[in-house]
């Protein structure tokens, strides 16, 4: 939003300052030509008058034209006498007018009309007019320029001020918008309704401004799964070490009960295999838990997968596993079901599932493979876990009860699930059904 609208007051003095000089000129053209048009009038007023008063004379005896022309000269500003009287200067030209002789303002106009008296003698009368034209004019117009002057200032004041309120409201509705938009707010947007020129940035405005929410929300996402990546790897390397520590200890006390020929240990090949085989042990956990680190890796990049193609290979490499312990799978999946995500991810969930399926199913038992309503469902016949079991089952290396050889598992899978499909922001559930357990994921497909 404007802060300091500097603007506002620039254009309101401007317009301000132009129509108040427009004003100023006009005024003093005004004062400039009045004079000519004053004497223009002035002069239509006095060839009227003397008219009229020729009008009057006609007719009338010679001996009363004196008195008659004194008498109209006292009632108005107009000289009138016969030419012959002046002429013989009998009196002066300007006698009956109150003007100063030789001054540089004034004004004369002379008029003769030819008149008939009674006894049919014609005579000249002249009309004289005098003014002192810029002191009239000047009188006339201080009276009434001073007034205009002021009333067209405020005039130019009030229009001034609305018509450049009015002209940079949409400028202060921009800021205001733009304002908004500043801290974010994710409703505020440019009414795209405008037909002007506004509308047209406003539209603008609005695409800038939506592909920078969609910009800012996806940059706080990715800084979200980076934040929740690196506090998988500070829990998965915890993990992983206090998993490792237990075999390194058990393994130094048996070598340390060795080296001293202590009870049952100096059958010393006898507990040199057992070293061996819980060497080997450790060795497959590490295996296992440097490619695991790489989950991140499997998460990096997206794309729209047919699940039955993966599927197929992942069942290809258990096919023996489950001959051997007399499970059933039934794929009842099409190429229609697809997913978004990397082929490296989808195949280690997939393995990580289906290994875990067939593995605690009971024996001669059954997994079954669908899809409905966009879930994945992968259901093993077994014994269905308990609360507790369920709640912890997918931290790292935690074993349920169901297994009671360790070596069967390293707890890692359902944790690589879990981290994967949270990467993805994939939905999903393990619960129990009515013949044993349930996993169900939600597809991110198109």
């Amino acid at each position: 939003m404007i802060k300091n609208p500097k603007l506002l007051t620039k254009s309101f003095l401007r317009s301000f300052s132009l129509l108040g000089a427009i004003a100023l000129v006009i005024h003093i053209a005004i004062y400039l030509t009045f004079p000519f048009y004053y004497i223009q009038q002035e002069g239509e007023k006095f060839n009227e008058s003397a008219t009229i008063m020729s009008r009057y004379l006609e007719g009338k005896n010679f001996h009363e034209l004196p008195s008659l022309l004194e008498s109209y000269s006292k009632s108005l500003r107009i000289s009138a006498h016969l030419k012959d009287d002046v002429l013989d200067k009998r009196i002066s030209l300007v006698h009956d007018l109150e003007i100063k002789e030789g001054s540089p303002t004034n004004y004369i106009v002379t008029i003769d009309r030819q008149i008939t008296t009674a006894d049919g003698k014609k005579v000249t009368i002249q009309f004289i007019q005098g003014v002192d034209i810029y002191k009239e004019a000047t009188r006339i117009m201080l009276l009434y320029l001073p007034y205009t002057f002021l009333a067209t200032l405020v005039f130019a004041f009030l229009f001034s001020y609305f018509y450049t309120k009015r002209l940079l409201e949409p400028l202060f509705y921009i800021s205001k918008v733009t304002g908004k938009m500043q801290e974010l707010d994710h409703d505020i947007r440019f009414d795209e309704t405008r037909k002007d020129e506004v509308g047209e940035v406003g539209k603008q405005i609005n695409d800038v401004y939506e592909n920078l929410l969609t910009v800012i929300d996806e940059s706080e996402r990715r800084n979200e799964r980076i934040i929740r990546l690196q506090k998988q790897k500070v829990s998965f390397v915890r993990g992983a070490s206090h998993e490792l520590k237990t075999p390194l200890a058990s393994l130094r006390i048996i070598l340390e009960n060795m080296q001293y020929n202590i009870g049952d240990y100096k059958d010393h090949p006898k507990y040199i295999a057992k070293s061996i085989d819980q060497i080997d042990q450790m060795s497959h956990l590490l295996e296992e838990v440097l490619e695991s680190s790489k989950f991140q890796e499997w998460t990096e990049c997206s794309e729209t997968l047919i699940v039955q193609t993966v599927l197929t290979d992942v069942l290809s490499r258990y096919q023996e596993l489950a001959r051997s312990r007399g499970i059933e799978i039934e794929n009842q999946l099409t190429d229609a079901t697809r997913v978004i995500m990397s082929l490296k991810a989808l195949d280690k969930v997939l393995t990580n599932l289906i290994s875990n399926a067939i593995k605690y199913s009971d024996k001669n038992g059954r997994v079954v493979l669908s899809e409905q309503d966009g879930y994945l469902s992968i259901k093993n016949t077994c014994q269905p876990l308990n609360q507790e079991e369920l709640n912890h089952l997918f931290d790292i290396f935690y074993h349920s009860q169901v297994v009671t050889d360790k070596s069967e598992g390293s707890g890692l899978g359902l944790y690589i699930v879990n981290n994967i499909l949270e990467s993805y922001q994939m939905s999903y559930s393990f619960l129990p059904y009515e013949q044993g357990m349930e996993f169900k994921i939600y597809l991110q497909a198109d």
